[in-house]
């Protein structure tokens, strides 16, 4: 399970959605039983999240956010190791651009991210309509992309490209390192222009704030040494 990262797509075992709907936390609440039973019955995914401290080490801390139908609600949920059947990725900004028929700027901006050795996959209220064919836009919605980069130069890269990319809707989202701790795109865009002096990393054991120095030695992969820094 240690492989696993933050917002990872899980599909549950058949058995553990049976279990959960089973479980004293959720079968005297209807409306959360509804949630739960059309995810066993499509097999969508659940979302792994930050780690609670509590959890037991055979399990994992996942998440499921509600579509509009059922009040965009979000469910803290807890399954175990052998209750996961498989481990995926959010959908790319292509395959979303494409089932909305969104114009040639979605596109230029998957090219010019690839062209920069980058995968753009969208997460938030366009991954999760675009995985359950559930309503969970807006008008006001962000478009949340995913971007996993190796290095610092190539984040700067993709900075770039974020900021000069021209789309109807607002761009949000995180650029994720190597080692699965991610920082906001718009927060790491200010941090190397010298507006803000620390900003906020999450991945699937902690949320801490980094400086510049700590963003550099994320980005060479000293995730140990600065981790114990940041204990």
């Amino acid at each position: 399970m240690s492989e696993l990262r933050r917002n990872q797509l899980l599909w549950l075992t058949e058995a553990g959605w049976q279990a959960m709907l089973a479980s004293d936390q959720f079968k005297s609440q209807p409306s959360t039983q509804a949630v739960l039973s059309h995810w066993c019955l499509h097999q969508l995914p659940v979302v792994l999240t930050r780690q609670p401290t509590d959890m037991a080490i055979d399990q994992l801390g996942v998440g499921l956010p509600a579509p509009t139908q059922w009040r965009r609600r979000k469910f803290a949920l807890r399954v175990s190791a052998n209750e996961i059947q498989c481990a995926k990725e959010f959908p790319t900004l292509s395959q979303i651009a494409t089932a909305n028929t969104w114009g040639k700027a979605a596109f230029e901006l998957d090219a010019a991210l690839f062209q920069s050795g980058v995968q753009a996959r969208v997460y938030g209220s366009f991954g999760w309509q675009f995985l359950t064919r559930l309503a969970y836009v807006h008008a006001a919605s962000d478009l949340d992309l995913s971007l996993q980069v190796m290095h610092l130069d190539q984040a700067r890269q993709v900075l770039v490209i974020l900021t000069q990319a021209k789309l109807p809707q607002r761009l949000d989202g995180e650029v994720v390192f190597a080692n699965g701790q991610a920082v906001a795109w718009r927060e790491l865009a200010q941090l190397l222009a010298g507006q803000v002096s620390q900003i906020l990393m999450k991945d699937r054991d902690r949320v801490a704030l980094l400086n510049l120095e700590d963003l550099r030695a994320i980005a060479c992969g000293e995730r140990e040494t600065l981790h114990a820094g940041l204990a």
